[in-house]
């Protein structure tokens, strides 16, 4: 069976509507809307996961793009409202309270989010495991809280581009300022979920950066010297 019908096979069992809680987002600023055509960051990011972070992380190497500054990657598989076909997007996570945790950094009008109004179902793809589960908005304050600061200090990178200081701001000051953001919560078909070395706040990055970083050395060293024997 190809790998898409898999999925698609996977994903379909009693899809509902995400539970909505009465406690309202606040509007989104000015030019941080998804479908806001100056907002330069959305398009930047869509060309920068359509070329690297998608076909990166669908190849299994998920866990080499992670670090403390840009956070890890899940691709995490929706299935879209009007096409009815599995759409794949990298979102930067957390995992905590036996459960993965992610955001709709451009607010209620971000596509994915959208489709998971009408299917929650999904299936991500984490640094070497695959799940099925369900989503569930998370819109409860003292949750956002307790969830939300760890979430973007883990994203540190998008979170700083996105104008949000993560270690300077408190917790109420952050919620305050991300309160137009959808948190969404990814409960696991086979029960909780515990934290592994290649997810945020494990080590597993460690030994992966250093090796990239002397590979890169390596790989220097032998470009200098071919060039000085060219230009003997």
């Amino acid at each position: 069976m190809p790998a898409t019908a898999r999925i698609m096979q996977g994903m379909t069992a009693t899809a509902a509507p995400l539970d909505r809680p009465d406690i309202a987002l606040a509007e989104p600023p000015a030019g941080a809307r998804a479908d806001d055509p100056i907002a330069p960051a959305a398009r930047f990011f869509q060309v920068l996961n359509r070329y690297l972070m998608i076909p990166v992380t669908r190849a299994g190497l998920g866990a080499w793009l992670s670090t403390p500054v840009g956070g890890a990657m899940a691709l995490v598989r929706i299935r879209g409202r009007k096409s009815g076909l599995i759409r794949e997007t990298p979102l930067n996570y957390i995992v905590a309270e036996g459960a993965i945790w992610v955001v709709a950094g451009f607010g209620p009008r971000t596509e994915w989010y959208r489709n998971l109004l009408a299917d929650p179902r999904v299936e991500a793809v984490l640094p070497g495991r695959t799940l099925s589960g369900t989503v569930t908005e998370v819109r409860a304050p003292a949750v956002r809280r307790r969830i939300l600061p760890a979430l973007m200090r883990s994203t540190a990178g998008p979170s700083l581009a996105a104008g949000v200081n993560p270690w300077r701001s408190t917790p109420d000051a952050l919620c305050a300022e991300m309160a137009w953001v959808p948190m969404l919560r990814i409960d696991p078909d086979d029960g909780p979920l515990l934290p592994g070395p290649d997810d945020p706040g494990g080590s597993g990055w460690v030994w992966r950066q250093a090796l990239a970083l002397g590979l890169s050395i390596a790989a220097l060293a032998v470009v200098r010297r071919a060039v000085r024997r060219l230009l003997r």
